[in-house]
């Protein structure tokens, strides 16, 4: 299945910016490089991407700091206020892999920020180093790439001020069509990774997903800390699917990897900046007797998953996280994905806050219709709006109770950006 469109919204609003640098970080091969460069070309502008990896890059920058201007078709005058249409884009590959790379940037922006677009763009280490020090604040804005999405596929792009969004009290569950449920079911039989799900078959992601696991549990791991038993982290990551959608006892797995506790609170912190994983807190502001510190963890690439029902609940997550990251880059308000449990034991696979008010719920059922008596309790006792309890079926819709839904995973992604 072709992907046809990857080119996210920042380059498609380029006011919503505002003169401010883009940061764009994300998992590693999840397409960046490809987002921009395919930006430049349409621009007219390929000669301005310029990657810090290159040692002839490195050398012309060392005899001329201000090289990226020699590409410019145009003359630029330093300090000219251009138009947003009129601005070039010029876009810096992992830069931060270059000593002092926030004063260069900064020298750059608050000289040529005003008729220049820079772009920076890199893995793991970029979202990293950025949140050291503050020479850049108030410069740039940060935008992550996500796995992709069934609009990915189908060409669909979302106009943000029409999207919905879960402050809205109003959700229109139009059927989606074959095509969007067709890739809905190729994304979730293989992953969100672009060029596994580009070539398409399964025997090219095993082989894809090995190799991308391995190099980021040695390079990038290697690159962000200082551990130095990657062979018993790599152990945990490979404990760590059959426990995904469960809150996660850290002290089961220090017992089988045997090492400290603070060990394996190290590892899963790595393993997060390297994003191979991401975690769900849970909910707790309004709730008494609620389960408050046990984390769950779930994988970027949710084809690491073998059983099909944390594979379901893991592939609904990222695409949830997704969301709210990018309601959150919008501006349409500050949202978190979070998980409700009490110590009882009910529990709610997700539930989505806006500044800690929680709006929506949704359980994964995969194959269960039959309605959670737990959703119907939570959207009671924290007032939630909405409550959607998910499952396989394509095009499912069923309304149980006002504001309580059973519905088909690709009715719920049809509303997700």
């Amino acid at each position: 299945m072709e992907i046809r469109n990857i080119i996210d919204q920042w380059a498609l609003d380029q006011n919503f910016l505002h003169g401010r640098m883009s940061f764009i970080c994300g998992p590693r091969q999840i397409g960046k490089t490809t987002l921009v460069r395919r930006h430049l070309e349409q621009a007219g502008q390929i000669g301005n991407y310029h990657n810090w990896d290159s040692l002839t890059l490195r050398q012309q920058f060392a005899s001329n700091p201000l090289f990226f201007i020699e590409n410019i078709s145009r003359p630029l005058v330093s300090g000219t206020h251009l138009s947003v249409e009129d601005r070039e884009w010029v876009v810096l590959d992992e830069i931060h892999k270059y000593p002092q790379w926030k004063n260069i940037l900064k020298g750059y922006y608050d000289e040529w920020g005003a008729s220049i677009e820079f772009v920076i763009t890199g893995s793991a280490r970029l979202d990293y180093f950025r949140r050291s020090g503050d020479s850049l604040v108030g410069r740039y804005f940060l935008f992550k790439m996500n796995p992709l999405h069934p609009n990915d596929l189908t060409g669909v792009v979302l106009d943000r001020d029409s999207a919905w969004i879960p402050t809205s009290l109003k959700i229109a569950f139009d059927e989606p069509d074959e095509i969007f449920s067709d890739a809905t079911d190729h994304l979730y039989n293989l992953t969100g990774f672009p060029e596994p799900v580009s070539v398409g078959t399964k025997e090219f992601y095993e082989r894809w997903k090995n190799n991308h696991i391995s190099l980021v549990t040695t390079e990038d791991v290697r690159d962000l800390s200082k551990i130095e038993n990657i062979q018993k982290l790599q152990t945990l990551v490979f404990l760590l699917p059959e426990r995904v959608g469960s809150p996660l006892s850290l002290n089961n797995l220090k017992n089988i990897l045997g090492c400290a506790h603070a060990s394996v609170q190290n590892w899963l912190e790595v393993l997060k900046k390297v994003y191979i994983l991401f975690d769900v807190a849970p909910y707790s502001a309004r709730l008494a007797r609620s389960v408050r510190k046990e984390r769950k963890y779930f994988f970027w690439d949710w084809g690491l998953l073998e059983n099909s029902g944390k594979r379901f609940e893991n592939f609904t997550a990222v695409q949830l996280k997704r969301a709210v990251s990018a309601w959150t880059e919008w501006g349409k308000g500050d949202f978190s994905l979070l998980y409700v449990r009490t110590k009882d034991g009910r529990e709610v696979d997700f539930v989505i806050t806006e500044r800690e008010r929680p709006l929506i719920l949704i359980e994964c059922k995969r194959s269960d219709k039959t309605l959670s008596p737990n959703l119907r309790y939570f959207k009671d006792r924290l007032q939630v709006q909405m409550a959607f309890q998910v499952i396989e079926t394509p095009g499912y819709l069923k309304q149980v109770d006002r504001g309580i839904f059973v519905l088909g995973l690709d009715r719920l992604l049809s509303i997700l950006p």
